[in-house]
């Protein structure tokens, strides 16, 4: 029996909710826009008939879309983090999410161009740094903190001492 989602992130955003939300659903599989709601009055953020709310899926994971004026900015205290199974993943994920005025952070970290924060981390990164071998997840800590985005063969160098 599947599990219900009973935690849905919420995003917000100026105006700009369906375009992120479909931007998103064409990045990622598995995923749909499931719901637009529209407002049905004027309110402080829009007028009659704009987009209030979407609902959405990115890769099985229900979020919604908020247009809720320019006040509230993203920031760094929030991300959402992309496993990834190998090297085309995070490239493919990476030129995605940081195209049209995205911006490379560090560690494997971007901003889109929405503002939104995002970490493409390889599976393989993690099991380094949860090695038992200190010396070997110092080694991989250290490349990664010289790189913006991963590249798994120069993490897996770093960690085997090469």
């Amino acid at each position: 029996m599947p599990t219900v989602q009973t935690i849905t992130p919420c995003l917000w955003f100026d105006t700009q909710a369906e375009e992120a939300a479909k931007f998103y659903a064409s990045v990622f599989p598995d995923s749909s826009i499931d719901y637009i709601t529209r407002s049905s009055i004027d309110w402080p953020a829009g007028q009659a008939g704009d987009v209030i709310m979407v609902d959405f899926t990115i890769a099985g994971q229900r979020y919604q879309a908020l247009n809720g004026g320019p006040s509230e900015p993203f920031n760094d205290r929030v991300s959402l983090s992309v496993a990834c199974q190998d090297q085309g993943e995070v490239d493919h994920y990476w030129e995605a999410l940081t195209a049209d005025g995205g911006e490379e952070v560090q560690c494997g970290w971007l901003k889109d161009k929405y503002g939104v924060r995002w970490q493409i981390v390889p599976d393989a990164m993690i099991a380094m740094l949860r090695d038992d071998n200190v010396e070997k997840s110092r080694r991989a800590m250290e490349a990664m903190v010289q790189m913006k985005k991963l590249d798994i063969e120069a993490l897996q160098r770093a960690f085997a001492g090469k």
